[in-house]
């Protein structure tokens, strides 16, 4: 598999672009574009129109997006690079970047900032291992989006729909998941055996949550725009207004007003330097991992629920820089919420994991 990091390059999101450790630059125009010959020949990705297509090579080649959809080419000749991401970010010489992202649909205002939809992402051949974030240290109200991953499921009631979706048993349920992330930075299922398994239906189907499965679920790329409340990153898509991305997208609507079965996955990374807080929240699920260690367990398929952690309780070296991931499911009609409130400084504004 392998990790990329949001920066500017999101801004320009119709274009090709070149993925090595981070997202490369890329170009905004969206005529096909071709990249620089690698060192091992070419395997180019042609992207679907609203689709991400991604496929993996070792040389620097890539061919074309087709109007409306990105070309994410893998370039392992760049892994252990220096590139350092700066997009999403306030430039001096143009100022904050432009919201909605270019290509970006489904954008609606919520309560504090706004949400948007991104391409289908389509899975690539497994490039190498993930790279670990890099960059300059920014202001926790410095990007001005956080970006991750959206999956759409069938809802339990329908035919070929997911049994955890829609008509899992309702109720806070602590425990789901493991208190550290696996190998593969995904959520581990630890309810192995517990009896009952009350929301959910046992670890492969679990597991399908935030892992690509052709015929189960469809993922789409998400942008989450954070607003500056006196020094606090906020998003805040909470009554009176809901959090709702793949509103006819993905299987659709499924005879809802809206889309209600998806989950959303961000990871991200900041440097700590004292005195930092994050909250969240919403419904259904949410787990938030620090440092690769459970920090928030609202498991369940319950109603809006919220958490604030103190980061100075983490035990953690200040000065040094730290992995971000947020884990949320909205699993049950006929309201969904989230929100997240934050003073760290992120390091970039969002990486996604591909995975074959």
């Amino acid at each position: 598999m392998k990790k990329t990091t949001f920066g500017k390059a999101l801004v320009g999101i119709a274009a090709g672009l070149f993925v090595g450790l981070s997202l490369m630059d890329c170009v905004s125009d969206l005529p096909p574009i071709s990249g620089p010959a690698g060192n091992s020949g070419h395997a180019g990705a042609a992207g679907n129109a609203g689709n991400v297509a991604v496929a993996g090579n070792s040389g620097a080649a890539g061919n074309a997006a087709s109007s409306g959809g990105l070309s994410i080419t893998l370039d392992t000749s760049h892994i252990g690079g220096s590139y350092q991401p700066d997009a999403g970010y306030d430039d001096v010489a143009t100022g904050p970047e432009p919201w909605p992202p270019t290509g970006f649909t489904n954008v609606t205002k919520v309560t504090v900032g706004a949400y948007a939809l991104g391409p289908q992402v389509t899975s690539p051949d497994d490039a190498g291992a993930a790279g670990g974030s890099s960059g300059p240290t920014r202001p926790a109200t410095a990007c001005t989006a956080l970006y991750g991953l959206v999956r759409d499921f069938k809802m339990g009631n329908k035919t070929g729909g997911h049994p955890d979706f829609e008509t899992a048993p309702v109720g806070d349920e602590p425990g789901i998941v493991a208190t550290t992330l696996g190998p593969d930075n995904k959520p581990v299922y630890a309810a192995t055996g517990r009896q009952p398994q009350k929301s959910t239906t046992g670890p492969d189907n679990f597991n399908q949550w935030y892992n690509d499965v052709p015929g189960v679920n469809m993922t789409y790329v998400l942008a989450l725009q954070m607003v500056d409340i006196n020094g606090t990153a906020s998003f805040q898509a909470t009554k009176p207004t809901s959090f709702f991305p793949l509103d006819s997208a993905g299987f659709g609507n499924e005879g809802q007003p809206h889309n209600f079965s998806f989950t959303t996955e961000i990871h991200t990374a900041f440097q700590y330097k004292g005195g930092e807080t994050f909250s969240f929240s919403g419904d259904d699920d949410v787990w938030v991992f620090i440092n690769k260690q459970l920090v928030i367990d609202l498991g369940g398929r319950h109603a809006q629920e919220t958490k604030k952690i103190s980061i100075d309780s983490l035990g953690l070296q200040q000065d040094s820089i730290y992995e971000l991931a947020v884990f949320h499911a909205e699993r049950h009609t006929d309201q969904s919420n989230f929100e997240i409130q934050t003073t760290l400084s992120f390091t970039d504004c969002g990486s996604i994991i591909i995975q074959k």
